[in-house]
């Protein structure tokens, strides 16, 4: 079996790895999340694991992966 990458590119606002837009950001986040819950299962525990569990669209219009939780980012922002 396969698995095809997603094409990310870097972006302006310093991220690694940005996404052009919601419908690949959200299948790279699928993808991100399939692999950390498939290295916790070798593992034979999740703790510890650093988990990206939404996207969200930067100020240059590209679209990133984030383990901050809404409430958390704005916490921070505020």
């Amino acid at each position: 079996m396969t698995i095809k990458a997603v094409d990310f590119r870097t972006c302006e606002c310093g991220a690694k790895r940005a996404f052009e837009d919601e419908r690949v950001a959200e299948k790279a986040l699928g993808r991100a999340q399939a692999k950390r819950h498939r290295a916790g299962d070798r593992r034979g525990s999740r703790r510890g694991l650093y988990c990206e569990n939404r996207y969200y669209e930067c100020e240059f219009g590209m679209y990133h992966l984030t383990s901050q939780s809404r409430s958390e980012y704005h916490g921070a922002a505020a």
